[in-house]
Formats: C-alpha cells, sequence, structure tokens
C-alpha cells in the first residue's frame, strides 16, 4: 500500500456509506477518478486496498462517530504507517477525514521502523510534518506574551526564550553561566520571597505561581512578573531544575494598585471628613472668641493685633484642611469651565507647606485668564504631584518657579522638550514647574512617565506621579513634557487647551467665559 501524498482529505457518504463526494487527493490516492468514486460503497473500497481494514471499519461505521488508525501492513502489530480516519456522523451525511499519520505510541513500541526507510515518500512526509510542527511550536513560544525557560537548581537558565532579550538586551547571555545575576536583577524586597517559594514548593512535580518585581537597565525601571514553574524530579524525588515561563503582569498590577488606592482614598475620606468636622468646631469656637474680645478692645490696645492675628489663622487653618479634604474625597470626575490662574493660586497654599522653608518659590500666572474645560480635583493632585517632584530635586536652598502663559494655535511650546519641541495644536494655556535640581539624565529620560519608575527610595516614591499626571493631561486633550540639564536643573511642561480654542473667538467671550468661572469659583470657596 503506498503512503498518501496528501496532508489531510475529506470524504462525504450518505447514511447508507456510499460516497457522496471526496476530495482530489483522495481519489488521486486510490487511483480513481472523482466520478467513478461516487454513489461506490467506502467500506468496500477500502477494504479493497486492505483487507485487514474490514475489522477495523466494521459495517455501519458512518453512522456513529469514530477515529481509528488505518495501518497499511496486513499485520498492524508491525506496521509503523498508516492512515488515520476521523468519523463525524450528521443527519442525512457523514464526513470523513484521513491523514498521514504514524502509528499510536503504544503500538509504535512494538512496530518495524524499517517501513519507513523503504517508503521515501513516507520519510519525506513525516519529516516535512514534523519541521512544520517544529516551526509552528517556534512561532508559538515566539509570539507568547511570555518567556518559556528552564532553570537548574543553582539559578542558571539552560533555556530562555527570545522574549528575555526585550527585558535584558545586554546581559541574557550570561543568565546561563550566573545563576546570581538574575537573582540581582530581582527587586531587593522580593528576593526574600523569591527564594522562600522555590523551597517551600520544590519537592513535589507540582506546578506552583508567584509574583514579584525585577528591575530593568540601565533605568532601573520596575515591572511585575508572574513566575509559573513546575520542579522537575527523578524518581528519588531529587530536584533536576524547573520548567516555567515568566509573564509580565505590569498593567494587572496597575490596576490592583488603583483598586487599592481608590479603596484607601475611600477609607481616608471617611476619617478625615470626621476629623475636618471636628477641628472646624474647634477653630470656629477659636475664631468666635478672638472676634468677639477683638470687638470689645480699643484699636490702640496691644491686644487687638494679636486676636487680629488668631482670628486671620483659624480661618486659614479652616481653609487649607478643607483643600486637603478636596485632594482626597472620590466623587465623580466631573468637569467644568475653570481658570487655571485661580487654581493655581489656590494651591499655592499647599504647595507652600511642602516646600521646605530654606528654598525660594517664585510664580508668574499673568495677568489674562486661562479658562479652561478641566477635572478640578484631578488638576489640583497633578499641580501637587509636579510641584512634590521639584521639591525632591532641589537642594535645601534651591530655587522653583510655576509659570503660566498663553499659547497660540501653531505656536512652539515647550520650548528644548526631550524628544524635540512641539507645536500647539489649539490655543491654551503652557504650565512650567521649574527646578535647579539635579536633572534627568538621558539614560533615565525615556522612563519618566512609565507606571512604577521612581528614582526615589522605595519608602518615598510609588512610580504614579509622573505616570497618573501624564494620563489626566492626555485624557483633558494636553499634552505633558520636559527638559532637563544634568547638574542644572529641570523644567516640566503642560499644555491643556482652552474651553474656547477658536483664535477668532471674540475677546469679549473669552473674558465673559473666565469671568463666569471666576464666579463660580469664588462662590465655591465661600
Amino acid at each position: 500500500m503506498k503512503s498518501p501524498n496528501f496532508e489531510n482529505c475529506q470524504i462525504w457518504l450518505c447514511p447508507e456509506g456510499t460516497i457522496l463526494n471526496c476530495s482530489e487527493s483522495f481519489s488521486s490516492w486510490v487511483g480513481r477518478s472523482t466520478q467513478e468514486l461516487v454513489n461506490k460503497s467506502f467500506r468496500t473500497l477500502m477494504t479493497s486496498l486492505n483487507r485487514s481494514w474490514g475489522i477495523l471499519l466494521k459495517k455501519g461505521f458512518q453512522q456513529g462517530n469514530l477515529e481509528c488508525f488505518l495501518p497499511f501492513d496486513d499485520n498492524d502489530s508491525s506496521s509503523s504507517l498508516g492512515v488515520y480516519l476521523t468519523c463525524l456522523s450528521s443527519p442525512g451525511y457523514t464526513i470523513l477525514s484521513l491523514s498521514p499519520a504514524l502509528a499510536p505510541h503504544e503500538d509504535l513500541k512494538k512496530a518495524f521502523m524499517g517501513d519507513l526507510m523503504n517508503d521515501p515518500r513516507a520519510l519525506a512526509n513525516t519529516l516535512i510534518r514534523l519541521q512544520k510542527a517544529e516551526s509552528r511550536l517556534s512561532d508559538y513560544i515566539s509570539n507568547f506574551p511570555g518567556i518559556f525557560f528552564t532553570q537548574r537548581t543553582d539559578l542558571t537558565f539552560s533555556y530562555l526564550s527570545r522574549g528575555i532579550q526585550k527585558l535584558f538586551p545586554k546581559e541574557y547571555r550570561e543568565f546561563s553561566r550566573n545563576g546570581g545575576l538574575f537573582v540581582s536583577k530581582i527587586f531587593e524586597q522580593d528576593r526574600e520571597h523569591f527564594h522562600h517559594m522555590l523551597s517551600t514548593n520544590s519537592k513535589k512535580a507540582e506546578t506552583f505561581s508567584f509574583s514579584y518585581r525585577v528591575e530593568l537597565p540601565p533605568s532601573g525601571q520596575l515591572i511585575y512578573l508572574l513566575d509559573v514553574r513546575t520542579p522537575i524530579l527523578t524518581a528519588t524525588n531529587r530536584l533536576l531544575g524547573y520548567d516555567g515561563v515568566f509573564i509580565d503582569i505590569t498593567r494587572q498590577a496597575i490596576a490592583e494598585h488603583r483598586v487599592s488606592n481608590s479603596v484607601w482614598r475611600e477609607g481616608l475620606a471617611t476619617l478625615t471628613n470626621g476629623l475636618v468636622h471636628d477641628f472646624s468646631n474647634l477653630m470656629a469656637g477659636i475664631y468666635s472668641i478672638s472676634e468677639l474680645y477683638h470687638g470689645m478692645v480699643e484699636k490702640d490696645d496691644p491686644m487687638a493685633n494679636g486676636l487680629g492675628q488668631i482670628r486671620k489663622s483659624t480661618m486659614q487653618a479652616q481653609k487649607l484642611v478643607r483643600r486637603i479634604i478636596d485632594l482626597h474625597r472620590e466623587k465623580p470626575a466631573t468637569r467644568a469651565i475653570h481658570d487655571i490662574r485661580l487654581l493655581l493660586k489656590d494651591q499655592m497654599d499647599l504647595i507652600q507647606i511642602i516646600i521646605p522653608r530654606s528654598a525660594k518659590i517664585k510664580t508668574d500666572f499673568g495677568k489674562k485668564p486661562l479658562p479652561a474645560f478641566l477635572e478640578e480635583t484631578g488638576f489640583r493632585q497633578v499641580v501637587l504631584n509636579l510641584a512634590i517632584n521639584a521639591r525632591d530635586a532641589i537642594p535645601r536652598n534651591g530655587k522653583i518657579k510655576i509659570n503660566a502663559r498663553i499659547i497660540k494655535q501653531g505656536d512652539v511650546m515647550m520650548e528644548n522638550a526631550w524628544g524635540g519641541d512641539r507645536v500647539a495644536p489649539a490655543r491654551g494655556a503652557e504650565i512650567s514647574f521649574s527646578d535647579n535640581g539635579g536633572g534627568v539624565t538621558a539614560e533615565i529620560a525615556e522612563y519618566l512617565f512609565d507606571p512604577f519608575f521612581t528614582t526615589k527610595e522605595s519608602s518615598s516614591g510609588s512610580g504614579f506621579g509622573l505616570y497618573n499626571s501624564k494620563l489626566f493631561i492626555e485624557d483633558h486633550n494636553g499634552e505633558i513634557g520636559f527638559t532637563s540639564t544634568p547638574g542644572q536643573g529641570s523644567v516640566f511642561y503642560l499644555f491643556i487647551p482652552f474651553a474656547l480654542v477658536d483664535e477668532d473667538e471674540d475677546e469679549e467671550m473669552h473674558e465673559k467665559t473666565a469671568k463666569r468661572a471666576t464666579r463660580e469659583f469664588s462662590k465655591k470657596r465661600k
């Protein structure tokens, strides 16, 4: 019986088992035309090719679902080659599928493999199929969003798929020779957890998984890896190594971080709302008493100035606490038209608190209104994040400048920014935060707005300040950028389009919009 030259072919049968139609590859294999095969009994045809197949293909087999191996040799125990038949029965017809195959594994152990060598076509088909299978497996591994690995007990790797090159383009080759190198890439606070999970789960050949953070060169950016591995054990339970896969779950970690942060903010809002109520009551009492006594004393009395200062300070204290509450209150992100100048000025009270007294801070918000359609609380958080970054960058007697100016459509903005100058896509406001700190090096510049990236100590920064700022600005159709000179300082820019973006818009309408925003802001603050 000759080996088929097809990879797969189909035959359609009627309920009685006669051929309704078949593919050309099948007719070519049996040596008859398709017209000659129509209305012929499939079982009779197959038994004429090999008598032993009549035992496997019992009468009426087409009326049910069947899968079986049809060996070429009459003695099925010694044949390594054959065809695999799959029968799928449906009301009114049956579909058969034939494909060249090796004998099932158990039968292959007893089969005579010499017939492979005697049939060059069968050998060629087998090699081609193996090559295709290997190629498909290689494609699966290359395109799979993870890194397959085999790791020895000394934590060196005997195999790593190509995905490792994206994470460690210069060091991945050393992982096969230096097990300590991979461990050194694990975030220091997670290394003990890594070793504990290995020692706890390596006594049984059962798959286990855990996650940890890894630092990527050269910037030290953190990503979260899900490590799924299975211990390789001998018959005597001796550990030989691990087979597994690394999966980047940074996005999932970001989502979890946001959920947990949202829960924390809800709890913080509940706590601080109660505290501000009690604090406001205390301040109200102090304010009332100071105002009462201030009205009772003469203007030239030495106590008048002191009581007036107490009254003024209590009012400022209540305002500050309410602004802090606004930053942590979880409420629907409603947008409205706000004058950016007023929001910046109003936020300066908090910024003055976080900036060291020895540092100098200058502001220039211009004289013209900057009306923008934005979400107030989110904008305040962005301003505070950039102010905190500037504070952390400057020396003890450092300098910070916060400026805001109008940018016309088509004007160059964010001058000398990293990645090149930009052109304003619309009329809007450019806000800049300048500092005379250490600056940003070229090696880490491209990672500044990535999540989990921070140059601060792990206890001081989460790596989400600039990332969240970028999301907020882009969600408002704006842009964020920076310029920096190592050793001299940095400037971070925000561009936010105006609520009125038409260059031909009447200036009077522009002023009216800004004044309306100012009135709403004033009502809210009273």
